[in-house]
């Protein structure tokens, strides 16, 4: 049967992903379960399901930042060593203690009132707001213990613990305002928002103990090839039994982790064997009828020829496929689809059909689901790095290891990724410039789809728009690798 090369047909990513955004946001708008409560410390990589506006303030009330004395400021502003000023200590507040109600500015004798104060505490309190605040902390460095006979005119039965300042206390010094960190009703985290470890300081700091978060993206998984078998079921057994070498699943665990990795609830629904349409056929109709998952993918058997049968299967179940075929390398073969469940009231599904070669499985992953949830869940897509790339030898060398790597580079229309019409995706590594001024990218050495090794020293994912020519020195957009990035690459 002859088939139309998928090059002549296929549809430009920028395109395909528009389409990508288009039914996420229809989907999103879909969503019968809109939201589920978490304990706090479970919340983080959850995505926030509505605003989360703080429902106290904090500090609560006015704290101390220090140790030291709590005094009125205005009353040290002509303190000097040649004119100290004297406070006697009324008591002493610790942190956690209720606070007293603050005495008259001065004693009887005249001699000015201060407490000792720890950090955390609160200052005291005023019978009436016409009262003077005690509105400062002085560090208890600065500050000198004395003694009843150096205060003058100082009354022993008023208190005999004094201390001297010589130098004038600013406004509100080592004083914490009550909300001046956070405000009651401050909005700390937004609808769509990622929450993350940090944020739960914050959160905690109010009181917030449960968080509203969105449900977790339901991802149902097929690895589909006789070929395949999965390292922890029967793939040395199999091996053994028939004599026939067979290869290790290496899709499924990679897309249950990622997906995982990326906030989703993934489900691998087990390996299709052989390449029957009716298997996959069957699987599907089954998992249709229940209403467990929100996006189901396949990984092989979505080329156009012979051995692609997933588009025809999707097709005779009433399946709209939005896209088959994408201007993008690796990852040409993706196949992007929705389907009508069966379930009660459980609408529409989508279906990714990606590649079985797990580089280009990966890379369709990054560039296609990861966006998808993202825009479902209303957050924030991933920004692009942009980088320096920095080519180590030329294509050809690095197809060829046992040529000379020091050898001059030269300029490349497409550097081994396809015709610029193409966009084209290459693992790398993106690490400081010698001088560390700028971020430099290099792309690993075996780009073949099917490669695995490469992703263990890989670090991010360089997007090479259609177009673009690839040359030394060229500025190139990346995005990581996973959702668990090496901060040390931004």
């Amino acid at each position: 049967m002859h088939t139309t090369p998928l090059t002549t047909m296929a549809m430009q990513y920028q395109a395909a992903l528009q389409l990508v955004q288009k039914t996420a946001n229809d989907m999103s708008r879909r969503r019968t379960r809109t939201e589920e409560l978490v304990p706090l410390e479970d919340s983080v990589g959850r995505t926030a399901a509505k605003d989360i506006l703080s429902p106290d303030s904090t500090p609560p009330f006015d704290t101390a930042a220090a140790d030291g004395f709590a005094i009125v400021s205005s009353a040290t502003i002509n303190a000097s060593p040649t004119n100290p000023i004297y406070f006697r200590v009324a008591g002493t507040i610790m942190a956690g203690d209720e606070p007293p109600l603050m005495p008259p500015c001065r004693g009887p004798d005249g001699v000015l009132h201060c407490y000792e104060i720890m950090v955390g505490a609160r200052f005291p309190d005023t019978a009436t707001e016409h009262l003077i605040h005690m509105d400062a902390c002085v560090w208890a460095t600065d500050v000198r213990e004395v003694s009843l006979s150096e205060v003058p005119k100082a009354d022993p039965q008023l208190g005999n613990r004094f201390i001297k300042l010589s130098k004038p206390v600013t406004y509100n010094a080592n004083r914490r305002r009550a909300g001046e960190d956070i405000g009651k009703g401050d909005r700390l985290i937004r609808a769509g928002m990622k929450i993350r470890s940090s944020h739960v300081l914050p959160l905690a700091s109010v009181g917030i103990r449960e968080v509203a978060v969105q449900p977790r993206i339901r991802v149902g998984v097929w690895s589909t090839g006789r070929e395949i078998v999965r390292s922890d079921v029967d793939g040395p057994t199999a091996t053994k039994r028939t004599g026939t070498r067979y290869t290790y699943d290496a899709d499924g665990p990679y897309l249950m982790a990622a997906l995982k990795e990326y906030g989703a609830e993934p489900h691998f629904l087990g390996l299709l064997p052989g390449d029957d349409p009716a298997v996959l056929e069957k699987a599907l109709r089954e998992t249709m009828a229940m209403d467990k998952f929100d996006v189901l993918v396949t990984t092989g058997a979505a080329t156009p020829g012979r051995s692609g049968f997933v588009r025809s299967v999707v097709e005779k179940l009433g399946g709209q496929v939005h896209f088959h075929g994408v201007a993008m390398r690796p990852g040409a073969t993706a196949m992007f689809a929705s389907l009508e469940s069966t379930a009660p009231n459980n609408g529409l599904v989508s279906f990714f059909g990606l590649p079985g070669d797990p580089c280009a499985m990966a890379a369709c992953f990054r560039f296609l689901i990861v966006p998808y949830l993202q825009f479902v869940r209303g957050e924030k897509v991933d920004e692009l790095l942009m980088t320096t790339l920095q080519l180590r030898c030329s294509t050809r060398q690095e197809s060829e290891p046992n040529m000379d790597a020091g050898a001059p580079v030269e300029a490349s229309m497409g550097n081994d990724c396809g015709p610029l019409c193409m966009d084209c995706f290459r693992h790398g590594r993106v690490t400081a410039s010698e001088d560390g001024r700028r971020k430099v990218v290099r792309m690993t050495k075996d780009q073949g789809p099917g490669k695995m090794y490469p992703f263990i020293d890989a670090n991010c994912w360089i997007h090479l728009p259609h177009g673009q020519e690839i040359v030394q020195g060229a500025m190139v957009p990346c995005l990581s690798l996973s959702a668990c990035r090496d901060e040390k690459w931004q």
